[in-house]
C-alpha cells in the first residue's frame, strides 16, 4: 500500500486493502486537497462495503477493526437468545452511527432475529438511507448471520 493510501486509511479506519482488491485502487480517491476520501459513484461499491462489515463471524470485520468500540466478546459464550438479539443490535448500531459511515448513510430500519431452527444464529438486516444515491433512496441489507451460543 502506498503511503497516500496509508495516510487516508490512518485517518478514517478503512480498509483500502478490501476495496483495491476488489475493482483496483481507482475505487478510492482523494479530493482536491488530500483530506478526504470518496468511493466510486455506484451503489455496487456501497453495497460490497456493507458486506464487509456485515461479516459478523468470531472472526469478522468488527473485530478487525477495532476502532469502531464495539464489544463482540460475547461472541462464542452462551446466551439466552432475547439477549444476544439485544447485544446485536446495540452493536450494530453503534457500528452504523460511527462517524466513518454516518456521513454516508442513516439507518432507516435494523432488525436482530432470532430463530429457534437456527438456535446459534441471529439473523440481521435493514434498510439505509443512503446520502447522494437520491435515485436509489433506501438501500435494504442483509440478512447476514451472526454466529454464537446458546445457554
Amino acid at each position: 500500500m502506498d503511503n497516500f493510501a496509508t495516510h487516508l486509511e490512518s485517518i478514517f479506519g478503512i480498509d483500502l486493502a478490501f476495496d483495491a482488491s476488489l475493482r483496483g485502487s481507482k475505487d478510492v480517491a482523494a479530493n482536491v486537497d488530500n483530506t478526504d476520501f470518496l468511493y466510486s459513484p455506484s451503489i455496487v461499491s456501497l453495497k460490497e462495503e456493507i458486506e464487509r462489515l456485515f461479516n459478523l463471524t468470531p472472526r469478522g470485520s468488527f473485530l478487525d477493526d477495532p476502532d469502531y468500540g464495539l464489544d463482540l466478546d460475547w461472541i462464542g459464550q452462551p446466551l439466552n437468545p432475547q439477549v444476544a438479539v439485544g447485544l446485536a443490535k446495540v452493536e450494530c448500531l453503534r457500528a452504523l452511527t460511527h462517524p466513518d459511515f454516518a456521513t454516508r448513510f442513516r439507518v432507516r430500519d435494523l432488525a436482530v432475529r432470532w430463530n429457534p431452527t437456527e438456535p446459534n444464529a441471529l439473523r440481521i438486516e435493514g434498510l439505509l438511507e443512503v446520502y447522494g444515491f437520491e435515485e436509489v433512496p433506501l438501500v435494504r441489507f442483509g440478512p447476514y448471520v451472526l454466529e454464537y451460543l446458546l445457554n
